[in-house]
């Protein structure tokens, strides 16, 4: 399966943003938002002056990394995303500590070594260059700053991954048809996972790339990773 191209993802996700955090509740559960949590305490253990949230969606991982930092910046390539995210930011009361920035991971607009750590959830496997992405990263991140990655993956297991099959691709675009009236982008979200690295490929991906100390834990039957790594 190839990946769709990244102008034809942007319309996608353009298409869903009014419904992509009521989508995301139900396929986790309730999960999303203790995961979000997670990621933003292991990418920023102690204060720091400033964060980066690469594909930010609606903002809400933003919003948790604002609360241990002094300035966040957040950036998604999608317009909708991004005025979604504008409305989520200001309701919580961060539109002064939080930038946000329409802008494509690939292409950064921001000089090397620009910030303290750096998160992306849910983003990382919808990028047409996955490596080319962890670079961009790599290069703004300063030394000795961590990144960490949140994201769908296929768990292994017959019976681990039967329950996910039936669940995540079977009944899950259903959900999102319902809740939208679109099926199509509910569709792609299954299937951008199964030409997504598996955990330990992501791994070594991450470590040819330079990042130190890289590990990861599973959540959810091992359907959703965490990875992190150290910029040194």
């Amino acid at each position: 399966m190839q990946k769709i191209g990244s102008k034809s993802v942007q319309d996608l996700f353009n298409s869903i943003a009014k419904r992509y955090d009521w989508f995301n509740s139900i396929a986790s559960g309730g999960m999303d938002a203790k995961w979000r949590r997670e990621a933003v305490k292991l990418a920023a253990p102690s204060f720091v002056e400033n964060g980066l949230d690469a594909a930010t969606g609606t903002g809400r991982i933003a919003v948790e990394l604002a609360k241990i930092t002094k300035n966040v910046t957040a950036v998604d390539f999608s317009s909708a995303m991004i005025q979604s995210a504008e409305k989520y930011v200001e309701q919580q009361g961060f539109d002064q500590k939080i930038s946000l920035l329409q802008s494509d991971v690939l292409n950064l607009p921001f000089r090397s070594e620009s910030f303290n750590c750096a998160t992306i959830g849910f983003g990382l496997r919808n990028l047409p260059d996955i490596q080319g992405g962890l670079q961009e990263l790599f290069r703004v991140l300063r030394y000795d700053s961590r990144i960490v990655i949140l994201d769908i993956v296929k768990p292994k297991g017959i019976i681990k991954k039967l329950m996910y099959k039936i669940f995540f691709q079977q009944i899950l675009p259903y959900v999102g048809w319902f809740l939208s009236g679109k099926r199509q982008p509910y569709q792609y979200l299954p299937n951008s996972v199964e030409t997504y690295l598996s955990p330990d490929e992501l791994t070594y991906l991450m470590e040819s790339i330079g990042f130190h100390e890289v590990s990861y834990s599973l959540k959810a039957i091992g359907s959703i990773a965490i990875h992190v790594g150290v910029k040194k």
